[in-house]
């Protein structure tokens, strides 16, 4: 990337270095208006949208441990111990899946 700035900095010198500017043509109260625009990338609206698109999307796309089965674990209050991970049962689809919980 700095080799093409680089290499535009030696054309527009050599271009501007080689042919004469003559600046007769351009009356002396010409003005000069440079103005700044509204900054699109930073504003409340879209970091608000950024940020809810981040958060849902790691909500959705978090990997969970399930298990279908129970057999052989012991009950820990509402969970179930099973070798030192605890599973939370939970209803999807009508059927009942056990979950990795930290309680």
């Amino acid at each position: 990337m700095r080799m093409h700035l680089l290499a535009a900095a030696v054309i527009a010198f050599s271009v501007g270095y080689t042919s004469p500017v003559e600046f007769s043509s351009v009356p002396a109260s010409a003005g000069l208006f440079l103005s700044i625009g509204q900054a699109n990338a930073q504003n409340a609206q879209r970091n608000t949208a950024r940020r809810t698109a981040r958060r849902t999307s790691r909500r959705t796309n978090a990997y969970v441990n399930y298990r279908q089965s129970i057999s052989g674990c012991r009950p820990y209050n509402a969970y179930y111990n099973c070798g030192g991970v605890y599973y939370r049962a939970v209803q999807q689809n009508g059927a009942t899946v056990y979950v990795v919980v930290n309680p």
